[in-house]
Formats: C-alpha cells, structure tokens, sequence
C-alpha cells in the first residue's frame, strides 16, 4: 500500500457515494414548499435534453460564452472523413496525431497498435484532452503507449475515439478551455463531446467506395440507420450500424517510400544534401559483423581475415569489398570496409488491413409520470493486419556463433563449411565462436495482427421534481485488444540454433537462403483490457434564485467511477521464459524476445469519488457569469479541489466580451502509479560518440556508429501528484450583420508538476558536458554522469575520441530514469473563427473559417535541464545536439504555429457542393540542426477537399449520389527525417483520393 492508498472497502465506497447525494439532495430544503404540487408539476412540464459541452446547466445563457467549437454532421460528410481519427487531421485546435501508425512502427509491442485514435488539444499530448460520449466520460483504450514528455517517453492513455461512428454523429463539440471543474480529470486542454443520434426515426442505408490514385487500397463502408417511435410517440428505439472495410498501404505502393535512404530526395544545392540523417536503412542486416571471442593474433588470422580486434564483415558475394569467399552466398573481408546496409521499407506498411464493426442502439423511454428513461448500448470490433521490417537484435544483446555450428566458417576440422586451412592455419580443429553483430534475421516480415473490441451499456432516468431537473445514470464499459505478432525470434531458441552441429543449425552466412530461420521463430502476444463502472448524479434549478438580471441557475451532483486496466504479456517477455546473454545480463534487463524489451505483467486500478456545483449569476441583463467547484477524490493519490469562472457581456445585439479562468488538472495515470521496473530498448544517439566523429574524423560514421539500441530503466511511483494548470481565455464575438459571426480568443494554459521523464538523450548530452569540461586528464579515473551506463572502452574507435579533446567512451549499455513531476510548461495563443451565410436565387451558400495561432509553448529547464541549456546557450554544446524537451517548444518537431480550416459550401434544390481547405503550418525537426544553428524548416502543407451531391427520387426513395475528392491537387507531405521519408505524426502523404457515396433515405 502506497501512503494514498486507502484501501476502501466496497461498504466504504457505497456509504462516501451515499453520502454525497445525501449532500446534494439537501440542498433542496428551501424547495420544500414546491414538494406538495410536484405531481401537478410534473405532468405540466417535459423533460428536455439539450447537450451543451461546457455546462450542467440545461439551457444555460453562459453557454453562448463558451470557447466551443462545433463540426455537424453535414460537415464531417463533406469532409470525406472515413473515421474520427481522419478527422483529427482537419481540427485546428488539434495538435499531432501521436497514435499514427506509420510512425508507432518504431515502438513495437509496446506501441498502441491496430485501430487506435485520441485527442491532442494543444499539442500537450494525449490524455491532457477529456473525450465525452453524449456527454459522458469513455473508458481508455485497452492498450496504452509512450510519448515524449520532458525528455523521453513516458506511459500515456486516452479513450480511443475510433469507437465512435462518424455516420453516427449528429455533431462534434470542442470545447477549448479547461474543464476540470465541471468534468473532472483529464480536461487540461479542453473536451470533446461526441453527440450521436439517440433520438432517429426513419430508415438510412449508405455505401461508399473509395481509392486513391498514386496507388490502389481500396476501402468500403456500408452503414444502416433505423429508428421508430412507438406508444404514441412516448417510446423511441434506434439503431445504427457501421461495416468498414479497407486494404494496407504498403512502403512498396510509392517509389517516395520505397527505399529508407531518402537522401535522394534532397534538392541539390540544399545545406543537407547527403546528411547522413536522411540515410534511415539500417546497419544490420542479412550481412553482419563477426568478432572472434578469441584474441585474434593468437590464432593467426589478424590481418588475413580479421582485423586487430578480431573482427570481420561480410558481404553478398560480387560486392566490391570482397576479399575472400565464405561460401556461394557471401563474402567475407576484414573489418573497415562498411557495412551492409539494409532497406528497412522493402516490406512494410504506412496502414494497416483493417476491418471494423459499429453497433449501437438507443431505446428512449417516458413514463406517463414525466420521467424519461434513456439506454445507450454500443459495441465496437476491429481487426488489422500490418506488416513490419524484419527484426535485429539490440546492439547490448548480443548472440553467438558456436564453434560447432555446422555453418561456421571458423569451424571444426573436417566441416564443409571450414574455410581453407591457408586463410585460417592457426585456428584449432575444435573451431572458434563468433559474437554476431549488426546482423538482422531478414528472411522473413513480421507480422502484427491487432483484434480489438469494446461494450458500453448506460441506463439512465431523468425528470423533473418541483422547480429542479433531475439525471443520473450507471455506466458500465470495457475495452480489450489483443496484439499478436508472428515471426518474432527467440533468443532462447536461436542460442540453440546457433550452437547446432547438424545441417539442421540456423545459418547466418547464407544471405537469407534456406537459413532454417523457422526453428527460432515464435509468435508474442500483448493482451490488454481496460474498464469504467461509473454512477453519476445530479440536479438542477434554473431559477433557484431571483436577481434583478434575471434567475440564479444551479446545479450540484455526484460521480463516482472506477477505472482499472491489465496489461498480460508474453511469457517470454514478461520473465516467464528467461533468458541469459554471454554478458550475464538477464530478466528485467533482457527479454527472450530478439529486439523487445522486457515487459512485466501489470495491472491497476483506482476508484475517484467527485463532488461538483455550477452557478450561473445574471450580473446584468448583459453580463452573464459561469462558476463551477469540483471536488475529486482518488484512491490512489491525492485529491483535488478545482474551480472555474466564466463570463459572458453583451453590451449590444452585435457584439459579445467573453472570458474565462479555470483550474484544471489530470492525475497520474494507473500505468506510471503501477508499472514496476520497466527496461526499454529505444534506439538514441550518444551524443559524446557523436562528439567524437563531428569532432574527431570520422564525420560519415564509418568506423563509430553513434546511434543505436539504448536500455533505458525505469519503473511506476506511488509519489507522483497529479499536474495541475491554470487556463485563461478572453475572446470577442462579433456580429455586424445578421448572419456573419466573427470570433477571437485569446488563449493560455500554465501547467505545473508535468509528468515525464529526463531522457536517455538527454543524459547522454550530460554526460559529453561533463567530458568536455573535464577535456583529456585522468581518463582512467575520471567519472561523468553516473546514470550512464557504459561498456568496455574499443581500442579501434578511442582516437576520435582522444582527437576531439574528451575521454574515450565505451558502447552505452544502460540509462537510469525515473517518472518524475517535472517543470512548468506555458502556453498561449489565439483562435479566429469566421461563420456567414448567405441565401440567394443561385442557393444557400455557407462560409465557416477557423484559425489557431500558437504564440508560446515552453517547458521550463531545472536542474539537470538547465545546465544542458546553459552548455548550449554557452556554446560548449554545438547547436546541432538538441536539448529533447525544454526550452522553447514552439514550432519545434511537430508543435505547428498555425493551423487553418475553411469551408465553403452551396446547395440549391438536388444539387450540392463543397470546398474545404485544411493547411498544417511549417516546423522545424530539431534532429536535423547543423552546426551553425541553421534549423531544417518543414514547410506548410495544404490540401483540400470537394464533394459534389446529386438527389433524385428512385422508386420513391430519397437517393443521394455523392462523387468526392479527398486532396484534390494531389499535395504530397514535404520530406522530413521519418520511417517513411514525412514527418508521419502531423502529416499524410497518400495523395489524391477519390470516393463515391450513395445513400437512400426510406
């Protein structure tokens, strides 16, 4: 038990819920005298359901206030948006799209893989936004990721919008301010209500195909809306059901992906022609590097076949580096000539197969008393098939060669496979063993099929009680995925491999040809389920009070939730299967599965209790005031107390001064509260190796290779507190004439106590200040930063250290770090929005522009952060070694300035049409600095989008033809240091798409 954890018994939760409706419930004692015509009340008054994101209060004139941005479902149909996660893309106050599968490809197992999408208001990251379904909160996603936040990547989670239907929605509601105080958790940069049709009567039936033209992956769509009234009106029962179906994208379908090595696509002339940076094939390969365990001058092969260290590469036989032949296949010569490099996109894919299902039902109910049932049941499937590069081992897990190995070339006298006695006189008749590296076990793809599914069930009532509103609903929901990977490879059984005296022995020297790679394979599961019980409550007043402006509205309630999740991994990942390298290191720090870290099971769970109240104060008869009180109770770490003050003054018809300040906050979430020592391989730059070859000659890394698989370990604390900030929001609504509404909002967000951690980079840079500061004395004992982890220091590469004036390092093996409350991140910028009308002889016409403008976005340096800041600032850190996650964030990988929508659409008796236009502004990716500071700007990308609608009657039945063009000039994503040669998480680079859709209204 953490110091938090209370260890409530279920008695103990019931009487704190009871308890607090007791609270709310007696708030209600001045109403007394209403009590006795309640009945009469009741049947003089309907009950109804107004969803405004933003406030409790039905009907509430602070609403008009509100900072909310709201996309119909007219909208998001001429948008051409095939789910919620394509329509991510077009939000403009949204920021990155951190669940993008083409660039999670670098993550693994431990990625959120398969259907998966969220919200990043403000690009603060997934989890700071709160996603509300018809205004209720969604249970996460079953599976959770990384993100970088301070100066690596730390667990995140959010509610996976991708189980909502887009053919379902009646309108998208942003909110962008804080909401803590009237949502609760979560709500940093804002909320997103999803508002589905629960109330349809008719039937609708709709299919769309669709394809683009620089490559065919086609997909399919087939949706059913049904909805009937029956008991005269009193009941209502609706269905909506989705079927989508649609094919890979694969790295091979356009020539700009084809090949890893992007360097080709830099314009000539360009400062970063031939930058290395762009060369993202990979060292390993089916080719590798072999060093002798033996000293090699004792077996009389240095300098025939080895280098001095013993060691030599190989090469597809024909290369020009050969300088002996090992066998038909391939070639070997002495260590120093380069490496094989491997495509890393001959087989893989930007998108996933994928199949998903959609089903909800909404059956309304009202009693003759005036109450009014409400059940919300929806059910959610997916399925996707993605194909990944081959694996590699991690540059710290090293295998072996056996000496028996029947393939060995250095093996036993009397093998096949034994290469001339002339070249390897020295060598005993028992054989020698070989260390395998920069090798790749590249026969065959993996394979990574994701199956996901998710139930929700809410019952609800609503009512009305004397002069109050009444709603109070359960919710129950759970979410599961299944992540299955074939054609992984064990450690375990490839040791085994590698030793084999048989022909039956996995063959590292045969360029992939008939290698029995098969005898190692394995399939790795991830299975992961998270789920929410909640109960909420509460009641309304809009008049509990006369003022001269006008009533006092009010509302308290309760909520009280539990939220749990596990996360059950292989059992060669989870310690089950162990397995031991030659260096000694084993489970957590080494998994059985070749190029995974190792992931213990994990599971936890949390249960909050939540107390809220909202006034709205009729100050004026033109000023109207919000303000909200929240307070949220956790089992698992502190509670929170938050408020809110909202306004909104209309002094004329025309004109409206808005504004708000908030408190708002998220608390750790039950991954980075529970997980227990996690290890993970991420592939990072050393920044004193790359010190060494900028500085020290050896500029295109041909002998030192400065960027490869670091272990980085950390584990989940029970002392993190939860972040917390303070939004701002002031904003004008203008409108000159009827019809034209102009806006402007000025926006900040400070958040404190930020949750991430320092950074395996970031540690690396600490530690080249620190050899630089301490130059070449004492090398021997010297020490430097001490969360750096180090191997055996190479005689080979010392020199280019010793010639750019700091110690030798060996090969990082290991980085301490730690989850951590960390600095104060500052926000602000502005919306403008732009909405007009106009009906005329020639149709109706619609205009709506909306704008976000990023001004500041810093991460306050502390500590260790700070020195970094001021090596850089000083100019003892060069420029172009990036200090990850501090400083100024603004416009840095990802964090856009500006971005733009616009739309422009016309619509005269059956004929219709539509233009929308969406631009991402320029950034710059920080990895790619030179040495003069000069920045690599990835320019705007603009794009757009037509629809043109054809309605006729057929056979008496309302038909809808819709032709569209998704991109319609063909923009394709600016070149960026990426997986696929664009920088994947804010752009798309798939080019012109084209779709028909038809619908029939019955």
């Amino acid at each position: 038990m953490n110091k938090y954890n209370k260890s409530v018994s279920t008695q103990a939760k019931l009487t704190k819920v009871a308890a607090a409706v007791a609270l709310v419930l007696s708030s209600q004692a001045f109403a007394q005298q209403v009590e006795n015509d309640a009945e009469a009340t009741q049947e003089d008054k309907s009950v109804e359901r107004i969803t405004v994101v933003g406030s409790n209060i039905k009907n509430a004139q602070v609403s008009e206030a509100l900072a909310v941005s709201v996309i119909g479902a007219e909208e998001i149909g001429e948008l051409g948006v095939e789910s919620l996660d394509d329509l991510l893309q077009l939000i403009p106050e949204n920021g990155q799209n951190f669940m993008s599968e083409a660039e999670n490809i670098s993550g693994g197992v431990n990625s959120a893989r398969g259907d998966v999408g969220s919200y990043n208001l403000r690009n603060l990251g997934t989890g700071n936004t709160l996603i509300l379904l018809n205004g209720r909160r969604m249970v996460n996603s079953a599976t959770y990721q990384t993100e970088e936040v301070g100066g690596s990547f730390v667990p995140v989670n959010s509610a996976n919008v991708n189980m909502i239907p887009v053919f379902g929605l009646d309108q998208v509601e942003v909110l962008r301010d804080g909401a803590s105080a009237i949502y609760g958790a979560d709500a940093v940069a804002g909320v997103v209500n999803h508002v589905v049709k629960s109330d349809f009567v008719g039937f609708n039936v709709s299919a769309r195909y669709s394809d683009f033209e620089n490559f065919s992956s086609p997909a399919q769509r087939l949706q059913i809306e049904w909805g009937q009234d029956f008991n005269d009106g009193r009941t209502n029962v609706s269905f909506f059901g989705g079927f989508y179906k649609r094919d890979r994208i694969n790295s091979q379908d356009d020539e700009r992906w084809a090949d890893s090595d992007f360097r080709w696509r830099i314009p000539e002339g360009s400062p970063w022609a031939g930058d290395t940076r762009f060369r993202n094939n990979s060292v390993n390969s089916l080719y590798g590097q072999y060093d002798l365990i033996t000293r090699a001058s004792g077996v009389g092969v240095n300098g025939v076949i080895t280098d001095n260290a013993g060691e030599f590469e190989t090469y597809p036989v024909g290369d020009p580096r050969c300088q002996y032949d090992i066998n038909e296949y391939i070639c070997g010569a002495i260590d120093g000539q380069g490496l094989t490099r491997y495509n890393l996109n001959a087989d893989r894919d930007l998108r996933s197969k994928m199949d998903r299902t959609n089903l909800f039902l909404f059956v309304n109910h009202e009693f003759r008393n005036g109450v009014e049932s409400f059940t919300e049941i929806s059910y959610y499937e997916s399925n996707t098939n993605l194909r990944r590069h081959p694996t590699a081992s991690f540059s710290a897990v090293k295998l072996r060669v056996g000496a028996e190995n029947y393939y060995n070339p250095l093996g036993p006298c009397g093998s096949p496979n034994r290469l001339p006695d002339e070249l390897i006189p020295g060598v005993p008749c028992s054989g020698l063993e070989l260390e395998i590296d920069n090798y790749r076990f590249a026969e065959i793809p993996r394979i990574v099929n994701n199956d996901g599914d998710s139930y929700r069930f809410l019952q609800g009532f609503r009512g009305v009680w004397g002069m109050w509103d009444w709603e109070g609903a359960f919710t129950h929901s759970k979410a599961t995925k299944d992540d299955l990977t074939s054609n992984r490879v064990s450690n375990n059984l490839m040791a085994e491999a590698l030793f084999d005296p048989t022909p039956d022995a996995y063959n590292p020297f045969s360029g992939g040809v008939n290698s029995n790679i098969e005898r190692a394979l394995i399939d790795v599961y991830r299975k992961s389920e998270t789920e929410l019980t909640m109960f909420d409550f509460k009641m309304a007043n809009p008049a509990i009070y006369e003022l001269p402006a006008g009533p006092v509205g009010f509302v308290a309630g309760v909520e009280y939730r539990e939220e749990s999740f596990k996360d059950d991994r292989d059992p060669r990942l989870d310690g089950t299967i162990v397995f031991t390298d030659y260096q000694g290191d084993t489970y957590p720090f080494v998994s059985d599965v070749v190029n995974s870290s190792p992931t213990p099971d994990s599971s936890g769970e949390r249960d909050v209790t939540s107390l809220f109240t909202e006034f709205q104060i009729p100050v004026l008869e033109t000023l109207d005031v919000q303000a909200a009180i929240r307070y949220e109770d956790f089992s698992d770490t502190i509670s929170t107390t938050v408020g809110k003050v909202a306004f909104g003054w209309s002094p004329t018809d025309m004109f409206m001064l808005r504004g708000s300040w908030s408190e708002a906050f998220r608390a750790p979430n039950l991954v980075t509260i529970n997980e227990s020592i996690v290890a993970r391989n991420n592939t990072r730059t050393d920044y004193a190796c790359l010190y060494a070859a900028e500085f020290g000659g050896d500029p295109n890394q041909d002998e030192l290779d400065c960027r490869n698989s670091i272990q980085r370990v950390a584990q989940g604390s029970d002392q993190l507190v939860p972040e917390e900030s303070t939004n701002t929001n002031l904003g004008i609504v203008f409108n000159p004439i009827d019809d034209l509404t102009l806006t402007v909002d000025y926006w900040t967000i400070e958040k404190e106590n930020t949750i991430g951690l320092f950074g395996e980079e970031n540690h690396t840079l600490l530690d080249l200040v620190m050899r630089l500061e301490n130059g070449l004395n004492s090398c021997d004992s010297a020490t430097f930063n001490a969360a750096v982890e180090r191997g055996e220091i190479d005689p080979g590469t010392a020199g280019f250290y010793e010639a750019a004036g700091i110690c030798p390092a060996g090969t990082i093996s290991q980085i301490t770090d730690q989850y951590a409350n960390l600095d104060t991140r500052e926000l602000a910028g502005f919306d403008i929005g732009i909405y007009y009308t106009l009906d005329s002889e020639v149709g109706r016409f619609s205009f709506k522009y909306n704008g976000s403008f990023l001004e500041k976005f810093e991460q306050s340096a502390g500590g260790d952060a700070a020195v970094l800041v001021e090596a850089q600032e000083s100019g003892v850190l060069p420029a172009s070694f990036p200090v990850t996650g501090f400083a100024d964030l603004i416009g840095r990988d990802g964090n856009q300035e500006q971005r733009h929508s616009a739309r422009v659409s016309w619509r005269k008796g059956e004929y219709a049409a539509s233009l929308t236009g969406n631009r991402i502004g320029s950034f710059y990716q920080s990895s790619l600095t030179l040495d003069d500071g000069t920045l690599y700007v990835i320019p705007a990308m603009t794009t757009y989008n037509a629809t043109f609608d054809y309605t006729t009657l057929i056979n008496e039945v309302d038909t809808r033809f819709r032709f569209g063009i998704v991109n319609l000039f063909d923009e394709r994503a600016p070149l960026a240091d990426g997986y696929f040669g664009f920088f994947s998480d804010a752009h798309r680079d798939y080019g012109r798409q084209f779709y028909l859709d038809v619908s029939a209204r019955f």
